[in-house]
């Protein structure tokens, strides 16, 4: 497979994903995009790839012989060279479409944070600026190139010198007249966790049900809004960690 192959049109933005392995470097062109989604464990190689190709540097057109390809990936296959260096490399990007990642993990973390997170001493919602800030002072940066919610406990770690932050869960309890508690059952069942239920004997629905703090009002304006108001809900308690 020896040759060379140009990218003159593309050298400004080309994109390559990179595993250097046995003293050699073996490189393939993507989509970065695409790229990311396969290493995320969804879509397929092809669309990840800009060319079938293995390359010891694309930038140059290099591409790697069948001989060296059979001794270190016991394979001269492409694709499945290509998902090995995809999945072990590392993934190189322009300066653009890293920021573009970076801000849509922030932006993702922080939503998290957001809906789970409280003030320690006080117990109320945090905001998106004061993450945003602790991030900055704590100097977190996440993986741009893994999912983002592996990496929330190890970010909150990093952030918690800075930040008075806890995880809660609270327990709600709810009772829902039989006119509406068939119909209601998913939409309590979406917006938390159901850990006890019972169908009473007048055709009533009790459940305690685990939520995120970011979910209670939403669930409980929504039931009461469906109910016109006939319906029973109260906080038993708080889960903090």
């Amino acid at each position: 497979m020896k040759g060379t192959q140009t990218f003159d049109q593309e050298k400004i933005s080309i994109n390559v994903a990179r595993l250097k392995t046995h003293g050699e470097n073996f490189e393939v062109v993507i989509d970065p995009e695409k790229a990311i989604k396969f290493r995320h464990g969804e879509g397929d190689i092809r669309d990840a790839l800009k060319a079938e190709k293995i390359f010891h540097e694309a930038i140059r057109g290099d591409f790697a012989g069948d001989e060296k390809l059979k001794e270190v990936f016991k394979t001269d296959d492409a694709l499945k060279i290509a998902e090995q260096i995809l999945k072990e490399g590392s993934i190189q990007i322009n300066d653009e479409y890293r920021d573009k990642l970076r801000n849509e993990a922030k932006k993702h973390f922080i939503e998290i944070l957001l809906k789970n997170g409280v003030d320690v001493d006080t117990g109320n919602p945090l905001t998106a600026t004061r993450i945003s800030n602790a991030m900055t002072e704590a100097k977190v940066h996440l993986d741009v190139f893994n999912k983002v919610e592996p990496q929330v406990d190890e970010m909150v770690a990093k952030l918690r010198p800075v930040l008075k932050i806890s995880f809660e869960k609270k327990i709600l309890n709810i009772r829902i007249p039989a006119l509406n508690a068939g119909k209601l059952y998913g939409t309590v069942a979406h917006r938390g966790k159901i850990i006890d239920e019972a169908w009473l004997s007048d055709g009533s629905w009790s459940a305690k049900v685990e939520c995120v703090p970011g979910a209670v009002a939403m669930l409980m304006d929504e039931l009461k809004s469906k109910t016109h108001g006939d319906v029973e809900i109260n906080i038993e308690q708080t889960k903090r960690r």
